[in-house]
């Protein structure tokens, strides 16, 4: 008897939950869990070990976090926990929750900040904790892009405490690729309700050698924002519309570690990563301090690198060359660069030599006579190598001449809408 009350309670309390919001999401299994109707109820109702464990998993996860806001912010908590229930944890990027991890970034990043500040950018505020630390450390005037309506109060309150100091709009900025994926086809207003070139409004128009035009700060968790960048460094789109922009981010160590440690899979992007920009981590944060909090994966699936993961995001500053464009003699110039990159590391283990020798016939001569052999790999090459390696390819004779040159014009075409002329 006192089972099958067990079992009913159970049943109530997943329909209560079913009642707070039509798709509560499961912190722990990132699964939805839908309103159950009386028919599905039934066909749970005899199976207790699917009630034991779906309650058990739900249990352990809200009394962590409530834990852990009663450690941190109790009265912040029950705010924090409603809102997190009504949002997407799939889809929603990692937002502070932790005051004192917010004043740690604001520390960590102030100092580079305030030195070179002209137009500021926050991604994705949330509660805007950290906005308002930095609007106390003194930097003068923030423009926030958060598209969740679930924080809006908080940062218009905000603009009570600091007047004339900050700026809202409703727009993920994270989703930038997506704007300007030219290769498929977006409807715009479901990612953002604002022209990207209404970003730019205000914005100083710089020249590439001159300090930042602007200066963003957020948490970024996939590497498609980082291969974005590039793209943006390249053809000067995007964030890099009015001139170099300077990024101070919160990445997890996985992220961290793929641009700044060499590895095969991913020779592309750390090769055009660390040709493109100048990195300097300043520390790390607590990333407890911010929700969705990470899945814990079993070991036997993870290198011990990723479980860093769960614990630690680091604080580092991605700025652009100034020197990219005299490097390569343009912007033209770069492009062709990034599209050689790009053909020759995408598998690391190809061989120099002939893998060029396809494309303009005898070039492998040239590059014997630097010490080469037809088994040297594009992966035993460092940077400057990889630049050098360029550098003689664009110079021999047959490259004007070559499919590689005419591929590259493709590429070209396709950025050719948001490119201005030199």
């Amino acid at each position: 008897m006192l089972y099958h009350k067990l079992i009913t309670l159970s049943i109530s309390f997943i329909v209560q939950v079913g009642k707070l919001h039509n798709n509560v999401i499961h912190s722990l299994t990132r699964k939805p869990i839908s309103y159950l109707s009386f028919m599905q109820l039934a066909q749970y109702k005899d199976n207790s070990n699917y009630l034991h464990t779906e309650n058990d998993k739900i249990n352990k996860i809200s009394l962590a976090l409530s834990k852990y806001l009663n450690e941190t912010n109790p009265i912040f908590r029950d705010k924090v926990i409603k809102d997190y229930l009504s949002l997407n944890v799939n889809k929603i990027d990692p937002y502070l929750i932790n005051d004192n991890v917010s004043n740690e970034f604001t520390t960590l990043i102030k100092d580079d900040l305030l030195e070179n500040m002209c137009y500021v950018i926050e991604l994705n505020p949330g509660y805007g904790l950290l906005t308002r630390r930095l609007l106390e450390a003194g930097v003068s005037f923030i423009h926030l892009y958060e598209n969740h309506n679930e924080f809006y109060h908080g940062l218009q309150s905000l603009k009570t405490i600091f007047p004339n100091r900050v700026n809202i709009t409703q727009a993920n900025l994270l989703k930038m690729p997506k704007m300007l994926n030219l290769n498929r086809t977006f409807n715009i207003s479901k990612i953002s309700n604002i022209h990207l070139c209404e970003l730019y409004n205000n914005v100083p128009k710089r020249k590439w050698e001159e300090k930042s035009c602007m200066q963003v700060i957020g948490t970024v968790t996939r590497s498609v924002f980082i291969r974005h960048l590039i793209i943006s460094v390249i053809f000067q789109t995007g964030f890099m519309m009015h001139g170099r922009t300077i990024f101070y981010l919160a990445l997890p160590p996985s992220l961290w570690n793929k641009l700044t440690c060499l590895r095969n899979k991913n020779l592309t992007l750390y090769t055009m990563f660390n040709i493109l920009f100048n990195s300097t981590m300043f520390g790390t944060l607590d990333r407890q301090g911010f929700l969705p909090w990470q899945r814990t994966k079993k070991l036997k699936t993870r290198k011990l690198i990723f479980l860093e993961d769960d614990e630690l995001l680091y604080v580092v500053k991605l700025e652009p060359k100034s020197n990219l464009l005299s490097l390569f003699g343009g912007r033209e110039n770069l492009i062709y660069f990034w599209h050689f990159v790009r053909h020759c590391t995408y598998s690391p283990s190809l061989k120099i030599i002939p893998t060029l020798e396809k494309i303009i016939p005898g070039f492998g001569v040239r590059l014997i006579d630097k010490n080469y052999n037809i088994f040297t790999q594009f992966k035993e090459l460092n940077i400057n190598q990889i630049i050098d390696l360029y550098m003689e390819f664009k110079s021999c004779p047959g490259f004007g001449e070559s499919s590689f040159l005419s591929s590259g014009n493709d590429i070209r075409k396709t950025y050719d809408p948001y490119m201005e002329t030199e």
